[in-house]
């Protein structure tokens, strides 16, 4: 599964790559928040849209990793303690019927 994800991850990048280089000689005017910029590469737009893109997704994998860990240590403590309650019934006398 993770092959599938690196092949993926490498023609995202190279569609972007070439887009880039298809547009390298287009310029555009942003405004980001009331900031205007004017007469930067399309190129660098795409850019660090893609870093930003990465950012967003990196940040929100990593709050999904650390939830996942949380319930697997918990799961793993609940596991513990439910064997030592068995372990404790098997060791249990028999009681003979009177």
């Amino acid at each position: 599964m993770r092959f599938l994800g690196l092949i993926f991850v490498i023609l995202v990048i190279g569609f972007m790559i070439g887009f880039m280089v298809l547009n390298s000689q287009q310029s555009v005017d942003l405004d980001i928040f009331g900031h205007k910029v004017f007469g930067i590469s399309l190129a660098m737009v795409c850019f660090y849209s893609f870093l930003a893109g990465m950012i967003f997704v990196l940040v929100f994998a990593l709050a999904d990793e650390i939830v996942l860990r949380t319930g697997m240590y918990r799961m793993s403590r609940e596991n513990k303690n439910l064997k030592k309650e068995l372990d404790a019934l098997r060791n249990l006398p028999l009681e003979e019927g009177k």
